[in-house]
C-alpha cells in the first residue's frame, strides 16, 4: 500500500504518462478535461489504478471528479476500505511486507 504522499507521485506521474502534461504545466485540482483528456485517457487511467492499486473507480466518477486531488482521496478511500475486509492474520502480514519495503527502499 502506498503512502499518502507516495500515492499522490504515483498517480501524479500516471496522469502526466497518459495526458502528457508537463511538470509546470501540472494542476492536481485540474480535472480531466480541463487537463484536455479524452474519454479513452479516463479509461486508460481508470485501468491503471485498478491494476496498481486493486480499488475500483467508475468511469463517470473519473468524469465528474477526475482531479488528481480527488482521486487520491477516492483511492485511499477504497483501499481503507478494502483493509476492513481483511483479517487481522491478513493485515498483519501486509503491515510486515510494508515494512520491509520500506526499510529495502531507505
Amino acid at each position: 500500500m502506498s503512502t499518502g504522499t507516495q500515492l499522490v507521485q504515483e498517480l501524479t506521474a500516471m496522469w502526466q504518462e497518459i495526458f502528457a502534461v508537463p511538470d509546470e504545466e501540472f494542476d492536481s485540482e485540474e480535472s480531466l478535461f480541463e487537463a484536455g483528456g479524452t474519454s479513452l485517457q479516463a479509461v486508460q487511467l481508470m485501468t491503471r489504478i485498478e491494476e496498481a492499486y486493486g480499488v475500483q473507480i467508475p468511469l463517470p466518477v473519473v468524469f465528474a471528479e477526475g482531479s488528481v486531488d480527488r482521486l487520491v482521496e477516492l483511492i485511499e478511500e477504497g483501499l481503507l476500505a478494502s483493509l476492513g475486509e481483511l483479517s487481522e492474520e491478513e493485515a498483519l502480514r501486509m503491515l510486515q511486507e510494508e515494512t520491509e519495503r520500506a526499510a529495502r527502499d531507505a
